[in-house]
């Protein structure tokens, strides 16, 4: 199969280099300098299993790659409108589009442009970060993508994708219901990420605050409401699960909300706990911790 990376910054990076470094045929698109260096170095990665180097074909458009077997979509939310249409040299007859977004709407808006027939949605569980332009770092032992077809099946496509992905420093799932899939992501970084983005602190730091755990559970509880006004189905007691593994995981947790708010960059609100919040009020379902969390960023959302 022949793959292109959509937004191949530090997690779309990561894994187009892990797919290389497996004998895969993908071609990673970027810009700027990142690019650029990916071009003249390879792509560094240093992880928590091995360190490596990369070398994929390097674009900074979808015009230089043309049609594609799979696009694996990882650009922030807020570039859907820019990217999406740009994205038409890749799709040929056959091609699936992977969109591992944080959220719940990036496949929706894929679709809108490629229609459902094309389109599979996934999450991914990663923590990786761009340490210079060029130089990525993922830290855990997760690099999951977790991913599957609107009604559940066990696809030829989903079967073929998660072969491909199934390499070195890859750990593909494929779900049976990526409805709950996506919004079991969502209670997660839609809680833990706009909270310390809000508080300006680490989670370690918001755990040790008198109501730290409080505001957690609350806001992931909320997030839960919505969704099962929405029909989605959730594990049993996941929000307590989920505090244990934020409980655990505190030390490796990264905001991708937060690092963009640090750097001043326009922020992935309205896709993520402003998508569940809006969700909530079309259902009727109070969540005053969520709408307190998103007025707080809402000046500094950017584009």
């Amino acid at each position: 199969m022949k793959v292109a990376i959509m937004g191949a910054g530090a997690v779309g990076g990561y894994y187009g280099a892990a797919l290389a470094d497996a004998g895969v045929d993908v071609k990673l698109i970027a810009r700027g300098e990142h690019a650029r260096s990916m071009k003249r170095n390879g792509v560094a990665v240093s992880s928590h299993w091995r360190e490596f180097v990369a070398h994929p074909q390097i674009a900074e458009s979808p015009a230089e790659v043309g049609g594609v077997d799979l696009v694996i979509h990882c650009v922030k939310l807020y570039s859907n409108p820019e990217t999406i249409p740009a994205m038409h040299p890749l799709i040929g007859k056959d091609t699936a589009v992977l969109t591992i977004q944080n959220g719940i709407a990036g496949g929706s808006a894929l679709a809108e442009e490629f229609g459902w027939s094309r389109v599979l949605e996934g999450a991914t569980y990663i923590e990786a970060s761009l340490a210079a332009p060029g130089r990525l770092v993922q830290s855990g032992s997760a690099a999951r993508i977790e991913f599957g077809e609107r009604d559940g099946s066990y696809s030829k496509r989903v079967k073929r994708i998660r072969d491909l992905l199934d390499v070195p420093g890859i750990q593909p799932v494929v779900s049976d219901d990526v409805s709950s899939t996506l919004w079991q992501k969502m209670t997660v970084i839609g809680a833990l990420g706009t909270i310390v983005t809000v508080a300006r602190a680490s989670l370690p730091e918001i755990l040790q605050l008198e109501e730290g755990m409080n505001t957690i559970r609350t806001v992931m509880e909320e997030i839960v409401s919505c969704g099962k006004a929405h029909g989605v189905k959730f594990p049993h007691r996941m929000v307590d699960v989920k505090i244990k593994e934020t409980i655990l995981e505190a030390e490796e947790f990264q905001s991708s909300l937060q690092a963009d708010f640090e750097r001043g960059g326009p922020l992935e609100l309205d896709g993520i706990l402003g998508a569940a919040l809006r969700l909530g009020r079309e259902a009727g379902v109070p969540m005053p911790a969520s709408a307190a969390l998103v007025m707080a960023l809402q000046k500094f959302k950017g584009t």
